[in-house]
Protein backbone atom coordinates (compact mmCIF):
# COMPACT_ATOMS: atom_id res chain seq x y z
CA UNK A 1 0.00 0.00 0.00
CA UNK A 2 1.59 3.20 -0.79
CA UNK A 3 1.63 6.08 1.86
CA UNK A 4 -0.92 8.98 1.66
CA UNK A 5 -0.37 11.86 -0.80
CA UNK A 6 1.42 14.78 2.02
CA UNK A 7 0.44 17.93 -0.45
CA UNK A 8 0.59 20.59 1.92
CA UNK A 9 4.43 19.39 2.40
CA UNK A 10 4.78 19.15 -1.66
CA UNK A 11 3.16 22.46 -2.14
CA UNK A 12 5.68 23.83 -0.01
CA UNK A 13 8.50 22.04 -0.84
CA UNK A 14 8.19 23.39 -4.70
CA UNK A 15 6.33 27.06 -3.89
CA UNK A 16 9.28 28.87 -5.66
CA UNK A 17 9.12 26.56 -8.72
CA UNK A 18 5.41 26.66 -8.75
CA UNK A 19 5.62 30.54 -8.06
CA UNK A 20 8.01 31.15 -11.08
CA UNK A 21 5.94 28.96 -13.55
CA UNK A 22 2.84 31.06 -12.83
CA UNK A 23 4.54 34.06 -13.51
CA UNK A 24 6.01 32.63 -16.43
CA UNK A 25 2.55 31.84 -17.55
CA UNK A 26 0.81 35.11 -16.36
CA UNK A 27 3.69 37.55 -16.67
CA UNK A 28 5.62 39.72 -13.37
CA UNK A 29 1.92 40.83 -11.76
CA UNK A 30 0.84 37.66 -11.51
CA UNK A 31 -1.70 37.03 -8.81
CA UNK A 32 0.33 33.81 -7.63
CA UNK A 33 -1.02 32.95 -4.57
CA UNK A 34 -4.45 32.84 -5.96
CA UNK A 35 -3.29 30.42 -8.95
CA UNK A 36 -1.28 27.97 -6.06
CA UNK A 37 -4.53 28.47 -3.67
CA UNK A 38 -6.89 27.07 -6.35
CA UNK A 39 -4.09 24.52 -7.53
CA UNK A 40 -3.77 22.89 -3.96
CA UNK A 41 -7.60 23.14 -3.70
CA UNK A 42 -7.93 20.65 -6.98
CA UNK A 43 -4.93 18.53 -5.82
CA UNK A 44 -6.59 17.81 -2.99
CA UNK A 45 -10.35 17.18 -4.36
CA UNK A 46 -8.35 14.80 -6.59
CA UNK A 47 -6.87 13.10 -4.30
CA UNK A 48 -9.39 12.82 -1.66
CA UNK A 49 -11.47 11.22 -5.12
CA UNK A 50 -8.58 8.47 -5.09
CA UNK A 51 -6.23 9.86 -7.88
CA UNK A 52 -2.34 8.97 -7.19
CA UNK A 53 -0.09 10.34 -9.93
CA UNK A 54 2.79 8.34 -10.15
CA UNK A 55 4.90 11.72 -10.28
CA UNK A 56 3.48 13.83 -7.99
CA UNK A 57 5.73 16.84 -8.10
CA UNK A 58 5.06 17.14 -12.11
CA UNK A 59 1.37 16.20 -11.58
CA UNK A 60 1.19 19.48 -9.05
CA UNK A 61 3.30 21.32 -11.99
CA UNK A 62 0.84 20.69 -14.54
CA UNK A 63 -2.02 21.77 -12.48
CA UNK A 64 -1.03 24.81 -11.87
CA UNK A 65 0.28 25.55 -15.24
CA UNK A 66 -3.55 24.33 -16.36
CA UNK A 67 -4.61 26.70 -13.98
CA UNK A 68 -2.62 29.62 -14.81
CA UNK A 69 -3.08 28.58 -18.56
CA UNK A 70 -6.98 29.16 -17.83
CA UNK A 71 -6.52 32.08 -15.99
CA UNK A 72 -4.62 33.73 -18.81
CA UNK A 73 -7.52 32.52 -21.42
CA UNK A 74 -10.14 34.15 -19.39
CA UNK A 75 -7.98 37.69 -18.75
CA UNK A 76 -7.29 37.59 -22.71
CA UNK A 77 -11.39 37.36 -23.31
CA UNK A 78 -11.98 39.97 -21.29
CA UNK A 79 -9.40 42.52 -22.80
CA UNK A 80 -7.14 44.17 -21.04
CA UNK A 81 -7.42 46.66 -17.79
CA UNK A 82 -4.70 48.28 -16.13
CA UNK A 83 -3.36 47.33 -12.81
CA UNK A 84 -1.46 49.04 -9.94
CA UNK A 85 1.99 48.75 -9.16
CA UNK A 86 3.06 47.14 -6.48
CA UNK A 87 5.90 49.03 -4.49
CA UNK A 88 8.62 46.82 -2.74
CA UNK A 89 9.37 48.67 0.35
CA UNK A 90 12.77 46.55 0.59
CA UNK A 91 13.72 47.77 -2.88
CA UNK A 92 13.05 51.56 -1.86
CA UNK A 93 15.22 51.40 1.18
CA UNK A 94 18.66 49.65 -0.27
CA UNK A 95 21.54 51.21 -0.34
CA UNK A 96 22.58 49.68 -3.81
CA UNK A 97 22.92 52.22 -6.45
CA UNK A 98 20.11 52.85 -8.42
CA UNK A 99 21.85 52.69 -12.33
CA UNK A 100 22.86 49.04 -10.73
CA UNK A 101 19.35 48.26 -9.47
CA UNK A 102 17.63 49.40 -12.18
CA UNK A 103 20.09 47.22 -14.77
CA UNK A 104 18.70 44.41 -12.95
CA UNK A 105 15.12 44.99 -12.92
CA UNK A 106 15.39 45.54 -16.47
CA UNK A 107 17.31 42.36 -16.95
CA UNK A 108 15.12 40.37 -14.98
CA UNK A 109 12.19 41.90 -16.65
CA UNK A 110 13.34 41.02 -20.12
CA UNK A 111 14.20 37.23 -18.90
CA UNK A 112 10.41 37.13 -17.49
CA UNK A 113 9.52 38.71 -20.89
CA UNK A 114 11.10 36.64 -23.07
CA UNK A 115 9.93 33.53 -20.92
CA UNK A 116 6.52 34.47 -21.16
CA UNK A 117 6.61 34.88 -25.04
CA UNK A 118 7.85 31.24 -25.96
CA UNK A 119 5.60 29.07 -27.27
CA UNK A 120 3.50 27.39 -24.22
CA UNK A 121 4.67 23.90 -25.09
CA UNK A 122 8.78 25.32 -24.95
CA UNK A 123 7.58 27.50 -22.12
CA UNK A 124 6.03 24.11 -20.31
CA UNK A 125 9.20 22.18 -20.69
CA UNK A 126 11.15 25.67 -19.49
CA UNK A 127 9.02 25.81 -16.31
CA UNK A 128 8.64 22.42 -15.60
CA UNK A 129 13.12 22.01 -15.74
CA UNK A 130 13.65 24.66 -13.98
CA UNK A 131 11.11 26.09 -11.91
CA UNK A 132 9.96 22.27 -11.34
CA UNK A 133 13.67 21.11 -11.28
CA UNK A 134 12.54 17.85 -12.62
CA UNK A 135 14.15 15.57 -15.10
CA UNK A 136 13.36 15.18 -18.77
CA UNK A 137 11.62 12.00 -18.08
CA UNK A 138 9.37 13.34 -15.30
CA UNK A 139 8.78 15.90 -17.36
CA UNK A 140 8.33 13.90 -20.84
CA UNK A 141 5.83 11.59 -18.27
CA UNK A 142 3.76 14.68 -16.83
CA UNK A 143 3.17 16.21 -20.57
CA UNK A 144 2.21 13.12 -21.76
CA UNK A 145 5.28 13.37 -24.29
CA UNK A 146 8.47 11.27 -25.24
CA UNK A 147 11.63 12.21 -24.11
CA UNK A 148 13.37 13.32 -26.86
CA UNK A 149 10.56 15.53 -28.00
CA UNK A 150 11.44 17.15 -24.13
CA UNK A 151 14.92 17.33 -24.94
CA UNK A 152 14.22 18.82 -28.12
CA UNK A 153 11.44 21.34 -27.15
CA UNK A 154 13.86 22.95 -24.49
CA UNK A 155 16.83 23.00 -26.63
CA UNK A 156 14.73 24.94 -28.74
CA UNK A 157 13.39 27.12 -25.51
CA UNK A 158 16.58 27.77 -24.68
CA UNK A 159 18.13 29.05 -28.01
CA UNK A 160 15.23 31.25 -28.11
CA UNK A 161 15.91 32.98 -25.03
CA UNK A 162 19.14 33.27 -26.25
CA UNK A 163 18.71 34.87 -28.89
CA UNK A 164 16.38 37.36 -27.04
CA UNK A 165 18.62 38.11 -24.32
CA UNK A 166 21.58 38.35 -26.05
CA UNK A 167 21.49 42.36 -25.75
CA UNK A 168 22.11 41.74 -21.64
CA UNK A 169 24.95 39.41 -21.95
CA UNK A 170 28.21 41.12 -21.36
CA UNK A 171 29.86 40.56 -24.46
CA UNK A 172 27.04 42.73 -26.04
CA UNK A 173 27.77 45.65 -23.66
CA UNK A 174 31.21 45.42 -24.29
CA UNK A 175 30.24 45.89 -28.38
CA UNK A 176 28.01 48.60 -27.63
CA UNK A 177 31.20 49.90 -26.06
CA UNK A 178 33.55 49.35 -28.96
CA UNK A 179 30.99 51.04 -31.63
Amino acid sequence: MTPPLDLEALFHQHADGLAGAVRGILGAGADVQEVLQEAFLKAWRARSKGERPAEPVGWIFVLTLNLARDLRRKRQRRGPHLELDDVDEAKLMTRERPEARLTQDETLAAAREAIHALPDDQKEVFLLRTSGNLSFAAVAEALGIPVGTAKTRMRTALMGLRQRLAAFSPEAELEGDLR
